[in-house]
């Protein structure tokens, strides 16, 4: 008895000792100083598209949406489905104070609760990243679906969902209005 006990104050004491030596994460890798955003984001494309599109609002996030643009792309809304086809462009700024190596824009197709997506994701190895204040372009979307539309009520909604630094994997945080229902051009 003495001699388990023993052993689990070493292992304890043990356990202890190599908690307080690792070394701290890097506080800084994940705090972002964050310019306000200057412009609202444009948006180009078909002009029933256009109109169900939200560029969703993220203050907290290093990476804006500067303009979408949806040139080719294909939506329709009838009889409570959503059929889509969407390519599209993506005009991005580095407004924070840190390189960004990585980034995920989201396009999704919501209506009613329900959602399909399709993004962006540019990762080192096909994309350079953006050092602070750089703007850039990218290519994305390439999906196609259908699905249901409830009450013909459709949005295409944009936000980024993600910022890779090479230190640090941040989401941004999503602001919804929960009026936010356009219904499409008949």
């Amino acid at each position: 008895m003495k001699l388990s006990l023993c052993c689990a104050t070493i292992s304890l004491f043990t356990l202890s000792a190599a908690t307080a030596t690792q070394q701290p994460e890097d506080q800084d890798s994940c705090h972002f100083k964050v310019s306000e955003s200057t412009t609202k984001p444009s948006i180009t494309g078909p002009e029933d598209l256009v109109a169900m599109t939200y560029v969703i609002e993220q203050p907290d996030s290093p990476v804006e949406i500067l303009a979408m643009d949806f040139k080719d792309s294909f939506l329709s809304v009838a009889h409570e489905r959503v059929t889509e086809e969407l390519r599209c462009t993506a005009k991005i700024r580095n407004r924070s104070d840190q390189s960004i190596r990585g980034v995920d824009i989201s396009v999704v197709v919501a209506s009613g609760g329900s959602a399909v997506g399709t993004g962006f994701v540019r990762r080192p190895g096909n994309w350079s990243g953006l050092a602070p204040g750089q703007e850039g372009e990218i290519q994305g979307c390439g999906g196609h679906g259908t699905g249901s539309a409830h009450d013909n009520l459709v949005n295409v909604l944009v936000f980024v969902s993600q910022v890779d630094t090479g230190d640090c994997s941040y989401f941004p945080s999503r602001r919804y209005p929960r009026a936010l229902r356009v219904a499409p051009s008949e």
